[in-house]
């Protein structure tokens, strides 16, 4: 992996990191949550962007290690647990997030606020346990090249 390449996937953790940070410090009780929607879109609107630079460092690593074309943004996680940067548990998760993501976006039905808060105060880890295993794949990719 060129070295552009790692800056900006490390940049674009540091991103979706900061997203995390900010809905966790404006996230608040769940009776405040269900009763302000201001906030409550606040919440969702940091939640999307989050997982979307999620979905971008996913999108750099496959394409800087050229790990093929995905047919769907599915199949990326799919790839990069193929590869060994994801484990299955965490890919999993992830799809969850992406799918998640998708209903947020796109209002599939009716979303239910009190899924959604459960969402957003329940997986914030799953971001932090993203970005170690970017890191850790990061780490072993520059000791095995030449």
């Amino acid at each position: 992996m060129e070295k552009l390449d790692r800056v900006r996937i490390l940049s674009k953790l540091d991103e979706m990191i900061k997203y995390v940070e900010e809905l966790q410090s404006m996230l608040p009780d769940q009776e405040e949550y269900l009763h302000d929607l201001i906030r409550r879109r606040a919440c969702e609107k940091t939640i999307e962007v989050a997982i979307e630079s999620l979905i971008d460092v996913c999108a750099m690593i496959v394409s800087a290690q050229q790990f093929g074309l995905p047919e769907t943004e599915e199949n990326i996680f799919d790839m990069l647990i193929e590869k060994k940067v994801l484990s299955s548990k965490l890919g999993e998760k992830l799809k969850d997030m992406k799918g998640f993501r998708n209903i947020l976006i796109h209002r599939y039905g009716h979303v239910d606020d009190e899924i959604v808060y459960y969402n957003l105060s329940s997986h914030m880890n799953d971001f932090y346990e993203f970005e170690n295993a970017v890191e850790l794949y990061l780490q072993f990719i520059s000791r095995t090249l030449p």
